[in-house]
């Protein structure tokens, strides 16, 4: 269960906050980073910023209300942001995430809970000469782990091609993917981006 500060959640009920994420991953060294601008403390742990340029994207699946794997994107991270993320071994390093909640400012900490945890899978990296590097890691919750003996089922489908008798996934919801972006601008519709463009348009042409 996810324990929200009654600030932070009357906040979220009003629509002012702002939410932005920190990760660590207690590799050797440890890595500590967040969303924002500046060095921020919180629990005991202390995180450096990724700054307003970088993009952090989070998804995950839900299974009958266990969440499956994390796959963490940041993307238009600079090269000195890379160092923070190059711990010497991040292989099954335990890997936390949180959600920070701010106020409509983004620069009063109403609170903060954790949203995963897990424990990093793979760490890849894919970067540009001269300029900024995407790193995406790929988290494996506990839930994962779970029952590992035979192939990992996802829906009734593929429950019944290994049992046709058996029917229990029929009950069970599945989320293909559940997103949370972390700084930076989410990527709009192309419907939405089009919209805006054509009422640009003839907002000039008045």
């Amino acid at each position: 269960m996810k324990t929200i500060a009654p600030a932070a959640l009357a906040a979220l009920d009003r629509g002012d906050a702002i939410v932005v994420g920190a990760i660590e991953i207690a590799a050797d060294p440890v890595s500590r980073v967040w969303g924002g601008p500046w060095p921020i403390t919180f629990d005991g742990r202390t995180f450096e910023p990724l700054g307003d340029r970088t993009m952090v994207q989070v998804a995950s699946g839900a299974l009958g209300g266990q969440a499956q794997s994390i796959t963490l994107t940041l993307s238009g991270l600079e090269p000195e942001l890379l160092e923070l993320l190059e711990a010497a071994e991040v292989a099954g390093a335990p890997t936390t995430l949180w959600r920070l909640i701010f106020d409509s400012s983004g620069t009063v900490l109403l609170g903060y809970n954790v949203w995963g945890r897990g424990r990093l899978d793979t760490l890849d990296r894919e970067e540009e000469i001269g300029g900024t590097a995407t790193i995406t890691a790929k988290v494996e919750t506990p839930a994962r782990s779970m029952g590992k003996r035979g192939a990992r089922m996802r829906s009734d489908a593929d429950q019944r091609l290994i049992d046709p008798d058996d029917g229990f996934f029929k009950h069970v919801a599945y989320a293909g993917e559940k997103k949370l972006y972390w700084g930076g601008r989410a990527p709009e519709r192309a419907g939405s981006v089009l919209s805006d463009s054509i009422r640009a348009i003839r907002r000039a042409m008045r």
